[in-house]
């Protein structure tokens, strides 16, 4: 029993004995001032940003002319939808506008016309006149001279109308062509500007509604990355600051690039929100980096940022 007992009193001994030897972590305290750089997701896009092209009018593509990729110049055509009824109403509104034309032409003779029997009958309506006062003449005499000259001069004033209504015609017929002539370059898609076209939307011999989407358009200039940067690291990035454009997940050195905007205000996460039902309420302030290598990188990639500060 003695035994049973020192064995018993033994281990409590040992189990509450002493405090334990093990040295405690110390913890490690992080400062804002300690940082040195940035690492943050961002996507390729032109710094004047991708624009869509689309139809103003409907009609039928008949050919693409330019492929995916391929730089354009502005004002380059490419691509054509069918033009055939526009075509056909140019002609007849140009065939119109000959013909009313010739009308002006036709009533200016005219007019040129009476006004030289005008002057030829105001002379002798002149002289039967002067002769009648004198008694050499009749009073009929001078009475139709007279009669004649405010003939022609009636018909003078009724074709300077009908002139006038022809000139009106034709500027109508004018502009009904002109109108006719733009709908019908519609049917031609230009490019805006310099550029390249990134991708087409539609098929040759596909129907368009008005307004539809034709491809996706990116500006010639240079290309930037956006990136997010936490709100509690916002203040630390400035414009000027250089960065290493990484492929994403390694440390392959892409090419560098230059902090040329830093959004004056934080917003929620937008671009790199992997879920739309992510209610995190953390705020980033978007950054644009300008790369120096712009064949290094394609617009649209996912690339990782490293910010240097």
């Amino acid at each position: 029993m003695k035994t049973s007992s020192l064995i018993v009193l033994s281990v409590l001994l040992f189990s509450c004995g002493g405090k334990s030897t093990e040295p405690k972590k110390k913890a490690t305290n992080y400062t804002l001032d300690k940082i040195d750089k940035l690492v943050g997701v961002a996507r390729i896009e032109p710094e004047n940003k991708i624009c869509p092209i689309g139809s103003e009018i409907p009609g039928r593509v008949v050919s693409i002319e330019v492929q995916e990729g391929q730089f354009v110049k502005k004002g380059q055509l490419i691509m054509l939808l069918d033009e055939s009824t526009e075509l056909a109403q140019v002609q007849q509104s140009t065939s119109k506008l000959v013909t009313r034309t010739q009308r002006v032409k036709s009533l200016q003779a005219k007019i040129a016309a009476i006004q030289i029997k005008l002057k030829a009958a105001e002379v002798e309506s002149k002289r039967d006149r002067t002769l009648a006062n004198a008694k050499a003449g009749t009073e009929k005499a001078a009475i139709d001279s007279e009669t004649n000259y405010q003939n022609l001069a009636a018909d003078l004033l009724i074709a300077q109308a009908d002139l006038e209504e022809a000139q009106a015609g034709v500027k109508e017929v004018g502009a009904e062509t002109n109108y006719l002539n733009q709908l019908k370059d519609k049917k031609r898609i230009y490019a805006p500007e310099d550029g390249m076209m990134l991708n087409w939307d539609v098929k040759v011999g596909q129907a368009l509604a008005a307004g539809t989407k034709l491809g996706d358009f990116a500006p010639d200039g240079n290309l930037i990355a956006i990136t997010e940067v936490d709100e509690l690291y916002a203040m630390k990035v400035k414009m000027g600051q250089k960065v290493n454009v990484n492929l994403q997940g390694t440390t392959n050195l892409l090419t560098k690039g230059t902090v040329t905007y830093c959004a004056p205000y934080l917003s929620k996460k937008s671009i790199f929100s992997d879920r739309a039902d992510n209610l995190e309420d953390r705020r980033v302030r978007e950054v644009h980096v300008r790369v120096d290598n712009p064949k290094a990188v394609l617009i649209g990639s996912r690339v990782e940022c490293i910010i240097l500060l």
